[in-house]
């Protein structure tokens, strides 16, 4: 097993380069989401062009501009988090020997190693979420329906008419009126997808999520290796299997098939790789097979770190939305702004000044996904009420870029429920409840015309997520 500190983590520190990352022109966008699939279907491609006077990165430059982005941005929480070395060595093929460990053992450990977020004094009491009443069938009044007495054969043929009439009405409205899904999210580890799981663990899974108004999902399957292979392909039989159990026991929510990307990597030997045509087939082929083998409703990308302008990127997504269809659910991890240039918003010294991407790279990223999902977490900051003030930025600032293009791409943004990993994540300071309120806040300040822009919250992850933070979500966010 994995130690905090082992030189063998694939997401270990950048180097810090100053100045790489200020803003660029900001390009002129599409104003139809359909026209981000033009591309797709060998139309005009203009809308991911640079703007004439706007300067457009090599390869080399966006090597560069990577090369200076803080280590915070680019090594996912998920391989930083000390109680959840058992997942890093899973997403990165390596076996682990858990001998007789239940999953309520493993859980105990981490909830005995967690640190205490002192959250319980804002709890508000036991209330739950409320789940949507099943909508109620049509009706079909026959109380006035009289028929001869000798008329046996008609009877029988009027109660078939009935019948399929009320068998077509009734399909029409599920045709019509489909289940929608909840409006928040989770992400999964691999003890879900790649372990043994029982009926009845999947059962009190889903009953949470709904409890907490979830109904999409982040499943981890895969890391591009630095080889660009794809890591624990022989567990995908395994992966087949959740996916089976889950829908079966959750079938109106969105499961997403989570693929990580590391894009650079110096302490693993990976350059910059978004540049090759061969890398971004490899990421577009195994993502279809999510869907059309494993069948995943959708899959979740979360490649990383990806610098402002990076045309490379969206020619990924494009790659991708190719190979998947345009009917296919595609969810992208994308960056905070981790240090906005707007004024009065909380920066960390952590990171280089303007290090975000600019509104224009923003909405063409937008326009080629079903989902932008906001990993608002690892901020550095040092207060709740710095770090809440830095959330509200993201809020306001994402829900402004898409309002610009109109509806189309959904907004969710990522609260964090682990454990401490300083200095860019401190509990105390980035938690459930300072998460919620700091979004809370930048809907407040983007008004009730602009605020169905954001779908949902997502926890960040179901593996270290105590009571103490369901309950904290349900009551300051989904009862609110």
């Amino acid at each position: 097993m994995m130690s905090d500190n082992d030189n063998n983590d694939p997401f270990d520190d950048y180097p810090s380069d100053d100045g790489l990352w200020d803003d660029l022109p900001v390009n002129e966008q599409s104003d139809q989401q359909a026209d981000a699939y033009d591309s797709v279907d060998g139309d005009d491609d203009s809308a991911y062009e640079p703007e004439s006077g706007e300067e457009d990165l090599d390869d080399a430059e966006l090597a560069a501009a990577i090369a200076g982005v803080s280590a915070y941005v680019a090594k996912p929480p998920i391989g930083r988090v000390s109680t959840a070395s058992r997942i890093t060595d899973d997403m990165l093929g390596e076996s682990t020997d858990l001998g007789d460990n239940t999953r309520a053992g493993r859980a105990r450990e981490r909830q005995a190693r967690r640190k205490n977020v002192p959250m319980a004094a804002r709890l508000s009491g036991n209330t739950r979420g409320t789940v949507r009443a099943p909508r109620a069938l049509p009706s079909i009044d026959l109380s006035g329906i009289r028929l001869p007495s000798s008329g046996r054969s008609l009877l029988v043929l009027g109660g078939a008419l009935v019948l399929v009439v009320l068998v077509v009405v009734i399909l029409g409205r599920i045709r019509n009126n489909p289940v929608e899904a909840r409006p928040n999210a989770i992400w999964l580890g691999p003890e879900w997808t790649t372990e043994p799981t029982t009926p009845d663990q999947i059962s009190n899974l889903a009953a949470r999520m709904r409890q907490a108004q979830i109904g999409t999902v982040y499943a981890w399957v895969s890391f591009l290796q630095p080889n660009d292979t794809w890591s624990g392909t022989g567990n995908l039989g395994r992966v087949a299997e959740f996916v089976t159990a889950f829908h079966a026991e959750y079938p109106e929510a969105n499961l997403y098939a989570w693929l990580s990307i590391p894009v650079a990597d110096e302490a693993l030997g990976i350059s910059y790789r978004l540049g090759s045509l061969n890398v971004r087939q490899q990421v577009a082929e195994y993502a279809r097979r999510m869907v059309t083998e494993l069948e995943f409703d959708g899959v979740f990308l979360n490649a990383q770190p990806v610098a402002n302008n990076d045309d490379n990127f969206l020619a990924l997504l494009r790659d991708v939305r190719q190979m998947v269809g345009t009917e296919t659910r595609l969810s992208l991890g994308v960056p905070p702004d981790w240090t906005p240039s707007a004024s009065g918003v909380p920066v960390s010294t952590l990171f280089a000044p303007n290090t975000q991407w600019e509104r224009g790279y923003k909405q063409n990223v937008a326009l080629l996904v079903n989902e932008m999902v906001v990993m608002a977490f690892n901020s550095g900051l040092n207060t709740p009420l710095d770090y809440e003030q830095w959330m509200a930025h993201q809020a306001t600032t994402f829900i402004a870029a898409l309002s610009d293009i109109g509806e189309g791409t959904e907004l969710v943004i990522g609260v964090p429920s682990y454990d401490a990993e300083p200095p860019q994540h401190d509990p105390y300071v980035e938690n459930v409840l300072s998460g919620v309120d700091g979004v809370l806040q930048g809907l407040a300040d983007v008004g009730p015309a602009n605020a169905g822009f954001l779908r949902g919250l997502a926890l960040y992850g179901e593996w270290t997520t105590t009571d103490d933070e369901w309950q904290a979500f349900v009551d300051a966010w989904v009862t609110r």
